[in-house]
């Protein structure tokens, strides 16, 4: 039988398992009602009297809005997002869950060139998510309907406050890695029937849906034996034998909100493991417990990394 070391049930993963899924209604309300006006108050230092949002993360921060296609821009007294036909009812019904003060417009390409220009007729200085814009679409802009406003490149507006979560993202970060949790608790017994490393990918993928995530936050690892040795390994069709070390490297996705973590589990007695092997895997559990004591509030990332002997970065 497969072994991974124990570590007690957080509440929210004893109910993902006693329940069979999270409840939307176990998760605290996000503030996104108030994240456009925060947002509104750096523009002036930003150099821009509107600020156009490209980045579909950044969007959905803002407003609610899960679509693959849209702009939002926001300017001095209201926020809208410009989208296409296929988000006609999605679009408004989540901006109405959500309780951003933003309105949708889902037009055709023609008539979303000709709103974007409507929106930023008297605005002198618009400026762009720098990290989120291509040549390419810059110039197409700029020579179409932004080509009498003077595009601004900014930087991490967005980004600076989504580094402060509120409660309610909180809240869905946890559920994400509670649903993790009890994937993993529900998968793991499958080790001892000799899968493949891909069929167990498949059934943790599975099993997060099963317990409430959106979908899995990444593509799923899972390597064993000698293709442990490859930390963004993809799942093949090795079978998993007795006696090897497996990483298991993977994540849910709850409301946008990822998790992410990395487990080693042992198949079969501890005396089916190499020395050498065993050897390994304790001392990297002994610099994973010693990151994890340096863990507190205030705490910079960098000196959780010198505590666990991590490597130097220029």
């Amino acid at each position: 039988m497969a072994e991974v070391s124990a570590r007690p049930p957080s509440e929210l993963t004893r109910r993902a398992l006693a329940r069979g899924g999270l409840a939307r209604s176990d998760l605290v309300p996000m503030e996104v009602p108030g994240r456009i006006a925060r947002l509104r108050e750096l523009l002036d230092g930003a150099g821009c009297e509107a600020l156009l949002i490209s980045s579909h993360s950044n969007i959905r921060y803002l407003t609610g809005f899960t679509g693959s296609a849209g702009l939002l821009i926001v300017r001095a007294d209201d926020a809208v997002i410009v989208t296409d036909g296929r988000y006609g009812e999605q679009a408004p019904a989540e901006l109405a869950l959500s309780g951003a003060p933003a309105r949708a417009e889902a037009l055709g390409g023609a008539e979303q060139v000709e709103l974007l220009g409507e929106l930023v007729k008297g605005i002198a200085r618009l400026g762009l998510e720098g990290e989120h814009v291509s040549w390419a679409r810059l110039r197409r802009w700029s020579e179409g309907w932004a080509k009498d406003v003077e595009l601004v490149p900014t930087s991490d507006l967005v980004e600076g406050l989504r580094e402060r979560k509120d409660a309610g993202e909180i809240a869905r970060i946890a559920a994400a890695a509670a649903i993790a949790d009890a994937a993993l608790a529900s998968v793991r017994p499958m080790l001892a029937e000799v899968p493949t490393e891909a069929e167990v990918a498949l059934a943790l993928d599975t099993e997060m849906r099963r317990l409430g995530a959106e979908e899995a936050a990444f593509e799923t690892i899972v390597a064993a034996g000698p293709n442990a040795a490859e930390p963004h390994h993809h799942p093949s069709p090795r079978k998993i034998g007795n006696g090897e070390l497996v990483v298991v490297d993977f994540g849910a996705r709850v409301d946008g909100y990822c998790s992410d973590m990395t487990r080693t589990i042992r198949t079969g007695r501890a005396r089916d493991l190499a020395p050498e092997l065993a050897r390994v895997a304790a001392a990297v559990l002994a610099a994973q417990d010693a990151g994890l004591c340096a863990v507190r509030d205030g705490v910079a990332a960098a000196e959780v990394d010198r505590a666990w002997g991590g490597p130097r970065y220029p």
